[in-house]
């Protein structure tokens, strides 16, 4: 079973694109289980001092999730 958290790849993408699962909404047309996912990506991997870190709250990630959840 995926968790939030979790690396996935999609059936579609194959190997060649990773995601990190976010969370998760039922569709309210269809019952679905969706996944909301943030693609890994390389080319935007940085490094940074965890002093300069700050945590982010589920709710306010899924607020940034707001325009794409249907």
């Amino acid at each position: 079973m995926v968790k939030i958290g979790d690396i996935v790849t999609r059936k579609i993408y194959g190997e060649d694109m990773q995601f990190c699962v976010l969370g998760f909404y039922t569709n309210q047309q269809t019952g679905e289980k969706v996944a909301i996912l943030a693609l890994l990506d390389p080319n935007l991997i940085v490094e940074a001092s965890v002093q300069e870190l700050n945590p982010v709250s589920a709710r306010k990630l899924f607020a940034l999730t707001q325009n794409f959840v249907h």
